[in-house]
Parts: structure tokens; C-alpha cells; sequence
């Protein structure tokens, strides 16, 4: 769960953004105390930060549509 929502509500932009910008941060971080990391591993985190762009580029496609577009989350209104 995102870091300051409550549990049940729905996520906005802006928490979607601040969950991707804490996961870049981690992986940043984690690139620059190790930069004797493989290259394996560092084609890891990249990999992973890509699939972690797409679901954020998904996730904010669907919270701007709407719940009445098929948007949002069951329940939103």
C-alpha cells in the first residue's frame, strides 16, 4: 500500500507518482553505494524499473479515465 493512504481509498495521481518516485529513489540509491554491482544485476534493476514505469503509466491511464469510463477502482464513484 502506498505510503499515507488510508486503507479502502482509492489512489490518486499523485500518491500513483510519489509510489514511483520512492521506488526510483530506492533504486538509485541502490546504483550508486554499489557500483561494483554485476552487470547482470544492474540489467536487473533496470529491468525492473521499466516494468515499474509501465504499471505506473497503466495505473495512471486508468485513474484518468474515471470509474464511469471503466476506470478507477470498483467501488470509486
Amino acid at each position: 500500500m502506498a505510503e499515507g493512504r488510508q486503507p479502502g481509498t482509492s489512489p490518486t495521481e499523485e500518491s500513483v507518482l510519489r509510489e514511483l518516485e520512492h521506488s526510483l529513489r530506492n533504486q538509485l540509491w541502490a546504483l550508486t553505494m554499489r557500483p561494483d554491482l554485476p552487470v547482470e544485476q544492474v540489467e536487473k534493476l533496470g529491468a525492473e524499473l521499466r516494468d515499474r514505469l509501465d504499471t505506473t503509466q497503466k495505473r495512471l491511464a486508468d485513474l484518468s479515465r474515471g470509474p464511469r469510463e471503466g476506470g478507477g477502482r470498483p467501488g470509486d464513484v
